[in-house]
Order: structure tokens, then sequence, then C-alpha cells
């Protein structure tokens, strides 16, 4: 009962904030079809069995059981309906203010602008996510080259320039020169570094390592314990020596590939022995934490990610068409695992502080966000990206398609709809086993 109680509080949250992601995209084909003078019958919050309504001009508000989604239905299914039982070869526009009543390219944009708004809420909420202040682990930017440590790095890459415990300047920490490195790929890097009391001028070449580059430089880090899970080590104790071996740097440590180490302590000036057995290190190493902010432009910073996370999802969504269930797995989730890890996620980051669990609850729903948006932009009948090509072939025929041509394209995009819940949710099924 009580593990059914914990998977609840983490699967509601991810729903509700799925939901609403979800709403806000029928959100945005309700504001462009008001806009454009198309009436909405239903304008809905969740979907299922109505709880209340609120009723507006032309509108009812409309607050359902299930929180997921929502639904604008437009005002026009009497028109569709009326032709096709009276065996019409043309719609008859009976409805003022009707969907049919609208041109074809006014019908097209009430479509985009449910992908669009999913978009631009993914560049907004990428944004302010980026604005939140969040700590991270700061460590001295003291580095080494790979080939200093070659049993540890299965690529190891000579940087002759650099010398074991350089400290590289003019960054605040060794994750922001990692960063650094990461923005550079493909070109030669020039650094100053602190060596000896002297500042020396280094450069940093790439290496070609499948289709990045890399460029062999690790982190050196003090062995100086950070927290214990065991009574005889402390936070602050500095290990010097190991099986009779001088630690200078954790990777030193690291180094040794005996099963038993016997670690030499250093504390308050004294120093004492502690064994590790099977090589198990019961302790993390000490690192400091800085209030960590994005530095960029807000105004393009948003639409730039957001291409980004459209492009990623893009080439994700074409597992979908593979029929290769490992590819899907990898991939593709289903609603309830979705809804689960955004709960489990956010829950986790918010444990850590709250800036983290805000940052991380944004980053999620920006991805739902881009999701909902390429997927909805799939040429699938009842489909946005379906609907979008409908009403293109429209304005080229310069006419509406036929009553019977319309329920034929809502029939196959409804079984399409169909089949791909049924794939999502047989990936929640894989996921369980």
């Amino acid at each position: 009962m009580q593990a059914l109680i914990n998977y609840l509080s983490l699967l509601i949250p991810g729903l509700l904030g799925i939901g609403i992601v979800l709403f806000l995209h029928e959100l945005g084909h309700f504001i462009t079809a008001r806009f454009m003078k198309v009436d909405v019958d239903v304008l809905s919050f969740g979907i299922g069995p109505k709880l209340f309504s609120i009723h507006g001009l032309n509108t009812e508000f409309r607050f359902s059981m299930i929180p997921f989604g929502g639904y604008c239905r437009m005002k026009g299914s009497m028109d569709l309906t009326k032709a096709l039982r009276d065996n019409k070869e043309d719609l008859e526009i009976t409805e003022k203010g009707s969907y049919f009543s609208s041109s074809a390219f006014v019908r097209f944009l009430i479509y985009f602008s449910g992908p669009l708004t999913n978009f631009i809420l993914t560049a907004i909420l990428v944004t302010i996510a980026a604005l939140i202040p969040v700590e991270r682990l700061s460590d001295p930017a003291i580095i080494a080259s790979s080939s200093d440590y070659p049993s540890l790095f299965s690529i190891s890459i000579d940087q002759p320039e650099v010398e074991k415990g350089d400290l590289v300047l003019g960054f605040k920490d060794y994750q922001e020169f990692e960063r650094y490195l990461q923005s550079n790929n493909g070109k030669a890097v020039d650094i100053e570094v602190l060596r000896d009391g002297e500042i020396k001028a280094v450069t940093l070449y790439p290496f070609e390592n499948g289709e990045s580059y890399i460029y062999g430089i690790t982190m050196l880090q003090e062995p100086v314990i950070g927290r214990s899970i065991v009574p005889e080590l402390m936070p602050g104790d500095r290990i010097i020596e190991a099986n009779n071996k001088d630690i200078e740097y954790v990777l030193d440590l690291y180094s040794i590939t005996d099963s038993n180490i016997c670690l030499t302590i250093l504390r308050d000036g004294k120093t004492f022995k502690y064994e590790a057995k099977d090589g198990k290190l019961p302790f993390a190493w000490k690192s400091d934490l800085r209030k960590y902010g994005e530095d960029f432009n807000f105004l393009t910073y948003g639409i730039s990610e957001a291409f980004k996370m459209f492009k990623t999802t893009l080439e994700a969504l074409g597992a979908l068409f593979s029929f290769d269930l490992t590819a899907l797995k990898d991939v593709i989730v289903g609603p309830m695992k979705a809804a689960s890890s955004f709960g489990e996620i956010s829950t986790l980051a918010f444990q850590t502080s709250t800036n983290s669990g805000f940052r991380s609850t944004l980053y999620l729903l920006s991805i739902v966000s881009i999701s909902i948006c390429v997927g909805n932009l799939l040429p699938i009948p009842t489909f946005d990206g379906g609907q979008m090509v409908i009403t293109f072939a429209e304005m080229l025929k310069k006419g509406t398609l036929k009553p019977k041509t319309y329920l034929l394209l809502q029939i196959t995009g409804m079984v399409i709809g169909y089949l791909i819940i049924a794939i999502m949710y047989l990936m929640d099924i894989i996921n369980l086993i």
C-alpha cells in the first residue's frame, strides 16, 4: 500500500505538469481561432467527464475529471454532419462563425498555432530555468594530461605543453574551464597557467574521437574527504599515502589496482591507518559549491535552445517508425513512465534545493513542450501536422475537400493515433517488465 502511495505521489504531479503543457497547446488553438473570428464551442482543461464549467460569450470553459491535457472544439461539426447525412458532395455552411466558414489559410494558422505555442513555451521555460542560479560543484582548475595516468583513461592523449599540477587561470573553477573546452571542439585553445609561481602560456590541441574532439585534459583534485559513511573517517581528513605510495591527487589513489588498500590519513597534524577492503572507498571527495547562473543573451538563448531541442526530438522520433523495440525503449517512454519520471526527478531536485527544484521542473516541462510540438507536426490527419497538410491542399485546390474525404481522413487519423497510443503504453509495459 505504501509503495502505491509513493508511486502516486510521483505520478500525479507529473500528470498535472504534462497536462498543463498539453492544455496550453489547446489554448494556442483557442486564441488564434477567436482572433480569426472562428467560434469555439468548448475549451476544456482535462479530459473525461465534465466536473463543472463556466459559460463565456460563445464558449463553454470546461474543467474535466482527468487533469491530463484538454481539447478545443471549434464550431462547425454540424456542417460536416449535415453534409454527410444528406449525402452532399460539398459542404454547405450553415453555422455563423463556423470553422468551415473560414478560409483554408485561416484554418492552417489555427492548427499551426498549437505547435507554435509549444515552441514558444519551450523557449520561455529554458530561458527562465537558465536565469535561476543553482549551487554546483566547484573545484580548482588544476589539470594534467590524460597521458600522465594511462591506466585510468581508455584514450591516453599527450598535451606536451601541460605539466601535471598546472593551475589554469581566467576561470572560476575547473567545471567552467571544462565547459569552455567543450564549446571549442575542433579548435586549438590558448590558455594561461600558473606553474611554480610563474605564469606560462599554453596551447591545447584537440584530437578527433569519432564525430567529436577531445583535449585529453583531466582535473586534479586534492584527496580530502568530504563525506564518509564510516565513523573512522571524517570530513577534512587528507589521504597522504596508500599502500606505501605517496598520494598527491585523487587520481594517484585511483591508479592503485590492489584489492585491499591501506590508507595513511592525516588529521590535525597526526596520521593513522585505515584499510579499504576490496578497493572500496567509503567516502566522497571534498568539493566546494558555488552559485551558478547561465551567462547569455536572454533574447536569443531560449529560441536557440528550443531549436536544438526540436532537432534532437525529431531525430529521436524516428525510432517510433523503426519498429525496433530496443531502439524504442531507449528513446520513447510511455505516458505513465514519463509522468512518474517527471515527478521523481522534480522531487529529488527540490530535496537538493528550492532553486534546483524549480530549475529541473522547468527544464522537464520544456522537454514535454517540445515533444508535443514535434509530435503534433506529424502529417497524420487528426494531428495538427495532418490538418495543416489538408488545409494546404485546400489552398491549392481553392475549395474544401468533399465531406466523405474528410470523414475518411478522420477515421484514418484516429486509427493511426490509437496505434501510436498503443505503442506508447506498450513502452510502459516493457519498462515495468
